[in-house]
């Protein structure tokens, strides 16, 4: 009986050591989790910052044809000798 109590005690300690195991895995995994959430929301936020940029340098480029349009208007009334 001695030795059938010491092989479920054995196996009880090492059901717990596994336990312990997955427990330290689990945390691992959920630091990884947050951190690649984390680098998500950083690229998510360099996207649209990249995009805003994007529009303003085509809003600017449509502003500086227009007065290129409209200095050439200008430059064309003159004559030269």
């Amino acid at each position: 009986m001695s030795a059938r109590v010491e092989r479920i005690a054995s196996a009880i300690r090492q059901i717990d050591a596994s336990a312990d195991q997955m427990r330290e895995t689990l945390l691992v995994v959920a630091e990884v989790a947050e951190s690649s959430s984390a680098s998500r929301e950083q690229v998510s936020a360099s996207t649209q910052e990249t995009s805003a940029s994007t529009q303003e340098i085509a809003a600017s480029a449509q502003q500086l044809a227009h007065t290129a349009d409209e200095l050439e208007k200008l430059v064309s009334r003159f004559v030269l000798s």
